[in-house]
């Protein structure tokens, strides 16, 4: 579903809180309060977006 935004709106895609206010992942994981607390906090969350968007840039 992230992937898939990103793919089709681009890297912005990817900043956070925006990149969770997609209706799928809403739905799918809950609320970016929500989300965060899956990830063990906020911080922990905008790490793991930051991992991933190297990952992206690195392929």
């Amino acid at each position: 579903m992230l992937l898939q935004s990103y793919t089709e709106s681009g890297p912005e895609q990817l900043v956070l809180p925006a990149a969770l206010k997609v209706k799928a992942v809403e739905a799918k994981y809950g609320n970016v309060r929500e989300i965060a607390a899956l990830f063990g906090g906020a911080e922990s969350l905008k790490a793991a977006i930051d991992e991933l968007q190297a990952l992206l840039y690195s392929a």
